[in-house]
């Protein structure tokens, strides 16, 4: 089966509070298989390649406790669609799959998350703290635009710490799409 993600997309990783851990090959290759396997049951491909003039967005969230959920978001010119999945109980079963159409206000909001989260601008992040993670979930964001594209690979973003904006984009995405999730579940 063909990889979801591209070579190197994983070689950096970001701890909660936006620490920087750097993947040797190995760890690149596990990464990029285990987050191609997950997508792959939630039925979705690869971002790349780009269709000219289209801008598309997408947040995997991998909790270690439930399914894992997808949401993508695609700017097709004057069309603005959310697309969310979520995993059934069966494997290779989808408990959601349902597409939205945005609103151009709607459409702007997830642009100013972005924007907050430095999505498209993050390039300093702090030195690791020794810390060992017994539970936690997986927080992916892609993104492509102009013939870029760009993954942000986060363990479980603190929502009180320097990770703040990406954890908001997160929450965001998920209230957008319509899934009620408990308070504090998105973690």
């Amino acid at each position: 089966m063909p990889d979801v993600f591209p070579r190197g997309a994983f070689a950096l990783t970001l701890l909660p509070w936006l620490e920087a851990e750097f993947n040797d090959a190995r760890e690149q290759e596990i990464m990029r298989c285990w987050c191609s396997g997950m997508l792959r049951a939630l039925k979705e491909g690869p971002l790349l390649p780009l269709a000219p003039g289209v801008e598309i967005y997408r947040f995997t969230w991998i909790p270690s406790s439930r399914g894992a959920l997808v949401i993508r978001i695609e700017n097709l010119g004057p069309v603005h669609s959310l697309h969310v999945k979520v995993s059934g109980l069966e494997e290779g079963t989808l408990a959601v799959d349902r597409r939205v159409l945005l609103t151009p206000t709607q459409w702007q909001a997830v642009r100013q998350h972005l924007e907050a989260a430095r999505f498209w601008s993050m390039d300093r992040f702090f030195t690791p703290r020794p810390v060992a993670y017994l539970d936690g979930s997986e927080w992916l964001f892609e993104g492509g635009r102009e013939g870029r594209y760009r993954v942000l690979s986060i363990h479980s973003p603190d929502p009180e710490g320097p990770a703040r904006p990406i954890h908001d984009l997160g929450a965001f995405l998920v209230e957008l799409s319509g899934i009620t999730l408990a308070r504090g579940e998105l973690y």
